[in-house]
């Protein structure tokens, strides 16, 4: 008897869903890494808009593919966060409908992330093109967002938004409410918390396409470490520093090509 209730406990618990999603979108990205890597890469994207493709595929293939990416990446990272939400609407009516919402909100922020982007990024394009100096030496943009990612992991900001994120009891106990309006905004605060501490590390991501497994591996694992661990706060800086030093590396290979063969993962030529 007492198997069952705890068999039936474990299959109620939302965290097992999260990973068999995560799960599935791994295998799609390992899917989209071998068929088609440019679909969910910025020069892809930009590229093909340029050429005159349809904008509304050419987006809706984007962000498909980015919601892919952040699912395998973040839901991970939520764990805590939406296990405690289900226990807290364990007995509201609609609690499937509540929940629902409260992820829908939480993938419209990182949505609304990737739109700005890829906004972004376009003028970074038009920069490019218009200067041949960078447009020979394209690794130092992967350089720049790795240096912007070492930087912001020092900034209070990410301490800030770190803590509320390892602290769901306390996020929950100060903006819950009941209703799905209120589901909806309490999925953007903790959107916004987590965007306010991954964002650049996500950056890196946009930078590099979602075709690239082994910064997609070893991102996530930073930033489920940084948020759902102990030890977590202890991470911080040593990551920081990490990236800084690679971008200090990639940047370097990019000035100097000829000076040796220096290369990182998911650097584009």
């Amino acid at each position: 008897m007492t198997a069952t209730v705890h068999g039936s406990r474990a299959l109620r618990d939302p965290a097992l869903a999260l990973w068999a999603v995560a799960g599935a979108c791994w295998l799609l990205l390992v899917g989209l890494a071998l068929a088609a890597p440019g679909l969910a890469h910025h020069h892809g994207v930009l590229g093909a808009l340029a050429s005159g493709s349809d904008p509304i595929l050419v987006l809706g293939a984007f962000a498909g593919a980015w919601l892919v990416m952040v699912a395998a990446m973040m839901l991970p990272t939520t764990v805590p966060m939406v296990r405690l939400h289900g226990v807290v609407t364990a007995r509201v009516d609609g609690r499937v409908r509540v929940r629902t919402v409260f992820l829908a909100a939480y993938f419209a922020v990182w949505l609304a992330f990737a739109g700005v982007a890829l906004l972004g990024d376009a003028g970074v394009h038009a920069l490019v093109e218009g200067w041949g100096w960078l447009r020979d030496r394209e690794g130092l943009l992967l350089a720049g967002a790795l240096g912007l990612a070492g930087a912001v992991q020092f900034t209070p900001l990410t301490r800030r938004c770190l803590r509320v994120c390892r602290d769901p009891r306390g996020f929950l106990f100060q903006h819950y409410r009941r209703g799905v309006a209120a589901a909806w905004w309490l999925g953007v605060r903790h959107g916004a918390s987590c965007l306010g501490c991954c964002w650049a590390l996500m950056l890196v991501m946009f930078a590099t396409g979602a075709g690239n497994l082994w910064w997609m591996v070893a991102l996530t694992a930073v930033m489920v470490a940084e948020k759902t661990t102990r030890w977590g706060p202890q991470l911080v800086a040593p990551v920081g520093v990490v990236l800084l030093f690679a971008a200090a590396w990639l940047g370097l290979d990019a000035l100097a090509p000829a000076a040796g063969e220096l290369h990182l993962p998911g650097r584009g030529h």
